[in-house]
């Protein structure tokens, strides 16, 4: 499905993979994101991993399981930018655009996305490496 927000397929991923008492997404193949939110082409490596959408159990409910698709694509998506992003010239701020981006492309209502896109704008940054 091709977007104003986006141009890419939903990823291959393993779901779940218990690592020390964590539950994480994996992908099984790398994941070509063509464009979004203005960046062009990112290829995603494989083993690439997330643990979710960092969302407190009291809001599931409101918003869904933290690993639940389409929530976890973005999720890989923006995890990536926060551990890799200052290489390539991508801001803490345009990971999050990026994320909300993934989110309405996957059909995500925007009410939804935007909860979690300032959710991510509020407590996000001291996750987001700048080296």
């Amino acid at each position: 499905m091709k977007t104003k927000w986006a141009h890419c397929a939903a990823p291959i991923i393993r779901l779940p993979i218990v690592t020390l008492g964590e539950t994480e997404a994996v992908l099984a193949e790398p994941w070509e994101v063509y464009e979004v939110a203005g960046l062009l082409l990112t290829v995603i490596p494989e083993g690439t991993s997330t643990d979710g959408a960092s969302i407190p159990r009291f809001l599931w409910r409101l918003c869904g399981h933290p690993l639940e698709a389409p929530r976890v694509y973005a999720a890989l998506y923006h995890d990536w930018c926060y551990r890799n992003g200052f290489k390539y010239g991508i801001s803490r701020k345009k990971a999050d655009e990026c994320y909300y981006a993934l989110m309405r492309h996957f059909g995500v209502p925007a009410w939804q996305a935007k909860i979690e896109y300032y959710a991510l704008r509020m407590f996000g940054a001291k996750h987001y490496r700048t080296k």
